[in-house]
């Protein structure tokens, strides 16, 4: 895995004349991972960076969450661009409809599976129990290794108990469940993809994240797509990293004045 900043004289070249697809993770890759997730923040300068990209029509940009649809377009506030919520479940394109993958009978499973867990944990310091539409998601990042283990067992008790219903997904001090199925990040932008690049030719599609929920992207990139994977470089199906939040803020910027 190399810098994606070795690669800035190719890209930039290549770049002349081209149309680019930009899909980019909220926490951790746009912006800096906080104890409170209710308390993130898009930096000032990387949101009006993502909006000058908007505005070019050789740009879509996409953001790419685990955060529930609503909360995601709260926190970005652009109207212009893609937004994927729930690792996929939730989905909008500029100017249409929000669309919700999971049947009525998955979304009142969920709620019933959250009420379990939330018995099962009151009380437990550092522990946070975020409802969602379609999921729930258990974050553990501000509680003892005592606590989390224990959350974890429980989300882990919860899957094996409802096996042909929910499936398991870890992340960075968090683990979710949700419907069983094949939706994730890299299928929902895989079929977005398809939908943004129609017509479109010399397309670059790159995507930016800094989670094991973001691998299922990066796979699909390998070949024809430009994975990047922000923070420090571990084991990884992405082919280059930015080391932070801040450096995916200078990437964007320096972008706007190759599109602009």
């Amino acid at each position: 895995m190399r810098s994606l900043w070795s690669q800035w004289p190719r890209l930039r070249e290549s770049l002349a004349g081209k149309n680019a697809v930009l899909f980019l993770d909220f926490d951790g890759t746009l912006a800096p991972l906080v104890a409170d997730p209710s308390q993130a923040r898009l930096p000032a300068a990387t949101g009006e960076a993502l909006a000058q990209l908007a505005c070019s029509p050789r740009v879509v940009v996409g953001i790419v969450s685990g955060r529930e649809l609503a909360e995601l377009r709260r926190l970005v506030g652009l109207r212009n661009i893609c937004y994927v919520g729930s690792h996929g479940l939730e989905w909008v394109l500029p100017g249409g409809r929000p669309h919700l993958r999971a049947t009525p009978a998955q979304r009142r499973r969920i709620r019933h599976i959250a009420d379990e867990l939330g018995r099962a944990l009151r009380g437990l310091p550092g522990i946070l129990i975020e409802r969602k539409p379609a999921s729930v998601a258990i974050h553990y990042r501000n509680a003892s290794q005592q606590h989390a283990r224990k959350a974890v067992a429980e989300a882990e008790r919860a899957t094996r108990h409802h096996a042909s219903e929910l499936r398991l997904l870890r992340g960075k001090k968090i683990v979710e469940l949700l419907p069983a199925g094949a939706t994730s990040k890299g299928t929902t932008v895989e079929a977005l993809l398809a939908r943004l690049s129609r017509g479109r030719r010399s397309c670059l599609v790159a995507y930016f994240g800094d989670d094991a929920t973001d691998e299922s992207v990066f796979v699909r990139l390998r070949k024809n797509g430009l994975g990047v994977f922000v923070g420090k470089p571990r084991r990884t199906t992405a082919r280059f990293y930015l080391r932070s939040p801040r450096e995916v803020c200078e990437f964007l910027q320096q972008l706007c004045t190759i599109v602009s």
